[in-house]
């Protein structure tokens, strides 16, 4: 047990870690290119002459609204597992909550 449970912390520490940086590149720090990027896109709507070819671009759109909410469901199953698995380490070392890093004081 003195040698599970700083492996067990060790490994919390790094999925606690990984969550966090994984969730960074969500933030919408770039607030003015996505603006500029809508308008773009609000544009090119505008400039359309058919409805041929504006029922095209809605749906490449579509398409693509779709492949990014797959991704993201990919990703939040994937954090759901790591969250799960932080959980279970975090009540495995809560359980066995004696002090291993101080183990010459227990030895007495």
């Amino acid at each position: 047990m003195k040698i599970i449970r700083p492996f067990l912390l060790l490994i919390s520490i790094i999925l606690f870690g990984w969550l966090f940086i994984s969730n960074i590149n969500l933030i919408n720090a770039a607030k003015t290119l996505n603006e500029a990027q809508i308008n773009s896109e609000i544009v090119k709507v505008n400039d359309f002459t058919s409805i041929d070819q504006l029922k095209q671009f809605t749906i490449e759109k579509i398409s693509q609204m779709e492949i990014i909410r797959e991704r993201f469901s990919e990703n939040a199953l994937v954090r759901v597992a790591v969250i799960s698995a932080l959980v279970l380490l975090q009540i495995i070392l809560y359980a066995t909550k004696g002090n291993s890093f101080n183990s010459k004081a227990a030895d007495f």
